[in-house]
C-alpha cells in the first residue's frame, strides 16, 4: 500500500513538472512584445498630452520604400497662460535608428494655440520606413525634449 502510494505521489510530481515545463513562461512571452503606450499621458510645463491612436499604411506616402504614420493626439493646456502645440513640434524615432520630422507635404497635420485649460485634438503625419514595427515619439518644441512614448506600427 505504501508502495502504490508512493508511486502515486511520485508519478504526479513528475506530471506537474513536465507540464509546467511545457508551458510559456509569461513574462519571457510579454517582454518580447513591443512596447505600446498609447493612452499614455505625459505632462509637461504647459500641456498634458496623450497620444489617443496610431495608425499606418495609408496611401499619403508616394514612396514604395515607406508608409505614412498617423498618430492622433489629444492636448490640454494645464498652464495659466495661452500656449500652442502641433505636429511639427513631435518627431519619430523609428526602429531603424532614425528620426523623422512631420510630413510637412500633408494639409491635415495639426497646430494651433490652446486657450489656458483648453483642449485640442489632432494628427501627425510622419513618413517612415515600410518595415518599421516599433517608433519612439518625442515631444520637442524648439528642439528641447519634454515627453516621450513608445509606440507600437501596427499592420497594414
Amino acid at each position: 500500500m505504501k508502495k502504490k502510494l508512493g508511486l502515486l505521489l511520485t508519478a504526479s510530481a513528475l506530471s506537474l513538472g513536465l507540464v509546467a515545463c511545457g508551458a510559456p513562461d509569461t513574462a519571457t512571452t510579454t517582454e518580447q512584445q513591443p512596447k505600446n503606450e498609447i493612452s499614455k499621458t505625459v505632462e509637461t510645463p504647459a500641456l498634458d498630452i496623450q497620444v489617443t491612436s496610431v495608425k499606418s499604411g495609408y496611401p499619403e506616402s508616394n514612396d514604395k520604400d515607406k508608409q505614412m504614420l498617423i498618430i492622433k493626439m489629444k492636448i490640454k493646456n494645464i498652464s495659466k497662460d495661452e500656449d500652442g502645440a502641433g505636429a511639427a513640434d513631435f518627431v519619430v524615432k523609428a526602429d531603424d535608428g532614425k528620426t523623422y520630422d512631420v510630413y510637412g507635404l500633408e494639409a491635415k497635420n495639426f497646430g494651433t494655440a490652446i486657450k489656458a485649460g483648453q483642449t485640442i485634438e489632432g494628427q501627425g503625419y510622419y513618413e517612415i520606413p515600410k518595415d518599421t514595427k516599433k517608433v519612439t515619439l518625442y515631444y520637442e518644441p524648439a528642439g528641447k525634449k519634454q515627453a516621450e512614448w513608445q509606440l507600437t506600427v501596427p499592420a497594414k
